[in-house]
């Protein structure tokens, strides 16, 4: 009996430590770009008001100095599939000829899913007060608090600070 007792306990605690007890941590690499400066890029910007704006892309080309990506990547054990953005910078003359954005938000992508969080909330109220004693929707209300944060800020990554202004600049007003 003790000769099956002991590789019974051992199995047992293995088999509960390798069940659920793994940490994932988040992993965040690459540039974080806000949203707020990815909509000041314009073409015809200097390659010094790029790098003011946007920061130095985390990986330089090598064999194309008129490019410049922002590559970001997220993963954590709360979302499916990781975040993967990236936004390319091509310079000609030493100013922006064009860029391409796939997946960063821009301001106005935030300000669109603001309205229509707002506009979803109002029909969501406006069918309840028709409805008097009607039953509930079978979806669920959008509560407002939780939902227009979630719908700000996509990404799990704290938005960053504001830039401090550049050194020799007068901090009082103009």
């Amino acid at each position: 009996m003790k000769r099956l007792a002991l590789p019974t306990i051992l199995l047992a605690t293995g088999a509960l430590l390798a069940s659920g007890c793994v940490y994932k941590m988040n992993i965040q690499q690459g540039n974080y770009l806000v949203a707020d400066s990815v909509s000041q890029l314009k073409e015809g910007m200097t390659r010094s008001q790029v790098r003011f704006l946007l920061g130095t892309p985390m990986v330089p080309d090598a064999f194309d100095e008129n490019r410049w990506d922002y590559y970001y990547f997220f993963n954590s054990q709360k979302i499916k599939q990781p975040l993967k953005r990236r936004l390319t910078v091509y310079f000609a003359d030493d100013k922006v000829q064009r860029y391409e954005n796939l997946g960063v938000p821009t301001q106005s992508d935030l300000d669109q899913l603001e309205r229509d969080l707002r506009k979803a909330v109002a029909e969501t109220k406006k069918d309840k007060k028709a409805g008097g004693n009607a039953p509930a929707p079978a979806e669920p209300a959008i509560d407002v608090a939780s939902s227009s944060e979630a719908e700000k800020a996509p990404d799990p990554v704290p938005p960053s600070a504001p830039a401090p202004a550049p050194a020799g600049t007068p901090s009082g007003p103009p």
